[in-house]
């Protein structure tokens, strides 16, 4: 589904209503890997007769190499995502850390039970790095000064390093010579703003 282009009712419905339980999706298959840098969606158009939209929801990815679909969750374990608060209006989420898939997964997300519709554009570009996993230490975790675990890696725990995942080597931020300080906002040692 389109943004902005009203086919056959402009947009997807689940066939049922949606609440917390995250059963039906919208699977969007991108057919090669893709930097996924943020996705916009819109409610149901419905030739301006529309009313159903998605308030909240939640997405997986998926990627060469995955034996299972990965729930993304920002840098402060949160996983759901803001949406619409009515039909027409596009609303943008930046994804902090970025997604590399090739395959992404949309669950319309809501605290009560409610009919919703959805209408998606991901932003992004192709990888054509050919990068799919690395595997490097855990990062170290000493008290509450210091943090310096990649929050944002996708792969598994095995015993003291982190594999089979992709995550953020670095941010593109320098930051001060102390890494004790918080900057931006983001806990003491962890940047975590991405910059292509």
């Amino acid at each position: 589904m389109i943004l902005k282009i009203d086919n056959n009712g402009g947009a997807w419905c689940p066939k049922h209503m949606v609440s917390r339980n995250l059963n039906e999706y919208l699977q969007l298959d991108l057919q090669k890997m893709h930097v996924v840098t943020a996705i916009k969606t819109q409610g149901r158009f419905g030739k301006g007769q529309g009313r159903e939209y998605t308030e909240a929801y939640v997405i997986e990815y998926w990627r060469p190499g995955f034996s299972k679909w990965k729930r993304w969750k920002n840098t402060r374990d949160n996983e759901i995502l803001s949406g619409n608060t009515n039909t027409y209006s596009e609303v943008e989420n930046v994804l902090q850390p970025i997604i590399f898939a090739s395959k992404i997964r949309i669950y319309p997300y809501s605290q009560y039970d409610r009919t919703v519709c959805l209408r998606a554009e991901i932003i992004g570009c192709e990888w054509d790095e050919g990068l799919l996993s690395y595997s490097i230490p855990k990062g170290v975790i000493r008290g509450m000064e210091v943090d310096l675990s990649d929050r944002t890696y996708d792969g598994e725990e095995e015993g003291d390093r982190l594999v089979g995942g992709l995550g953020q080597l670095v941010d593109g931020q320098k930051g001060a010579d102390n890494f004790r300080i918080d900057i931006h906002g983001f806990g003491k040692g962890e940047y975590s703003d991405y910059h292509e």
